[in-house]
């Protein structure tokens, strides 16, 4: 079967929908979606306060406090990561991807006009690209006359099911962030199971919190995969306030707001 039709698409090619996980959706999630369900009212965009509250919950819980002024909440991560992209890389900047990396990530900036380029990670951890590669693909795109500003990265990655070593995150974020670049963690798949005694799972926002910003979709490892949420954490810094403002602005040109029985499965 041809996985895309080379007639009637633009640039962006997808390939065949995600299965589904093969799980039941929890009595609890239920019952609190049957509940919220007679809402009429509209979420705001960016998320209503007990969203952002319970997403501030989560994060300080693993060692990263957050205040609801620094979180968005979106229609799920694939909506966050386009309005980052564009917040970020719309006006000439180029998007650095590892290699292999998830499927989504780079349609977004090819949707914005953005090229992609993807930088080789080491053989035994995926999701977070080896460090003097990064430093020869930036050098390498500027000589071209690229401007690379947004690194994506997965330190519990998503196509090989590795976790990045401490050591290998930590050159990888230094290297980045010397460079000028703002790094998008995509924490997905930080709660699902792993090895614990072969690593230690640390987010890149621990390490340069002034530097990175955090999306989790929690449709498809803590909510079910046909529920869209997600969450996104921001800097706390000037930068940071100025990337959530725009965000908003692009999400609130998308009209991507999530349903509210959708909102209140996500906060409990």
């Amino acid at each position: 079967m041809r996985r895309t039709d080379p007639e009637g698409h633009g640039p962006v090619r997808y390939g065949p929908p995600l299965p589904g996980d093969g799980l039941p959706v929890l009595p609890d999630l239920t019952a609190v979606l049957a509940a919220a369900a007679s809402r009429a009212d509209a979420q705001p965009v960016g998320g209503a306060p007990a969203l952002l509250e319970a997403a501030c919950g989560y994060w300080t819980r693993r060692g990263l406090p957050t205040v609801p002024d620094h979180v968005a909440a979106g229609p799920g991560a694939p909506a966050l990561l386009l309005a980052v992209t564009a917040a970020l890389a719309a006006d000439g900047a180029d998007v650095l991807v590892p290699r292999p990396c998830a499927a989504w990530w780079a349609p977004y900036a090819r949707l914005l006009g953005r090229p992609v380029f993807h930088v080789p990670t080491p053989a035994e951890s995926g999701g977070v690209p080896d460090p003097y590669a990064l430093l020869e693909t930036v050098r390498r795109v500027r000589a071209e006359g690229g401007e690379p500003r947004l690194l994506v990265l997965s330190v519990a990655d998503d196509p090989t099911a590795t976790v990045a070593p401490p050591e290998l995150l930590h050159e990888t974020v230094e290297a980045a962030t010397a460079e000028g670049l703002h790094l998008v963690s995509d924490e997905t798949w930080r709660d699902t199971l792993h090895h614990p005694h072969d690593t230690v799972l640390l987010s890149p926002a621990e390490m340069r919190p002034d530097q990175v910003t955090v999306v989790t979709d929690l449709a498809g490892s803590l909510l079910p995969a046909g529920w869209p949420a997600a969450v996104a954490r921001f800097p706390a810094t000037e930068p940071g306030r100025h990337l959530h403002a725009r965000v908003l602005d692009i999400l609130t040109a998308l009209g991507a707001r999530i349903a509210a029985p959708v909102a209140a499965a996500a906060g409990y």
